[in-house]
């Protein structure tokens, strides 16, 4: 019985330092404010910037422009929420034994959020396109794949989360 319990204590204490090694890793990533790219970037910037290139002036502008806003504001909620989420996890792991089912749980909060913001960016990427004449999409498009080429030379990450490499 003796052996049986110095096993427990033992890993016991395994998963106590596996724990602290995570939470440990969770605050470094958090106090260096590392974001992934379709946090950090603001939504449809590259409309933004290349309006004039678009041909986007008057109405249409501003109808695009309206998007824009719409999904910047629901944008910076879920950011909101997604660092609300994630100082939960922290606060979970943090305990000296987490529980394992709120843990996942709380992983699953955490992805349906990053996936609405992901969702959030497309669907008003859609939204414009809809707008947009054939001959300004085909234009956008082009556009799109310019800044991945010059993102690629510089070694930087795409503006949806891709690796640096060549425009498809």
């Amino acid at each position: 019985m003796n052996g049986d319990h110095t096993m427990k204590r033992r890993v016991r204490g395994r998963i106590a330092r596996c724990a602290l090694t995570l939470v440990a890793a969770l605050g470094i990533a958090a106090s260096a404010g590392a974001r992934p790219p379709d946090e950090q970037r603001p939504p449809l910037g590259l409309i933004q910037r290349n309006a004039d290139r678009l041909g986007l002036k008057g109405d249409a502008l501003a109808a695009v422009q309206a998007v824009v806003v719409s999904s910047g504001k629901r944008h910076e909620e879920l950011l909101k929420q997604l660092d609300a989420a994630r100082n939960e996890m922290r606060a979970l792991l943090s305990k000296p034994v987490p529980d394992s089912t709120a843990v996942m749980s709380q992983a699953d909060a955490i992805g349906a959020i990053e996936t609405a913001l992901h969702k959030n960016r497309l669907q008003a990427i859609m939204q414009i396109r809809e707008m947009l004449s054939p001959e300004q999409r085909t234009e956008l498009l082009r556009l799109r794949d310019e800044e991945h080429a010059k993102r690629a030379q510089e070694g930087e990450a795409c503006e949806h989360g891709e690796e640096p490499g060549p425009p498809r």
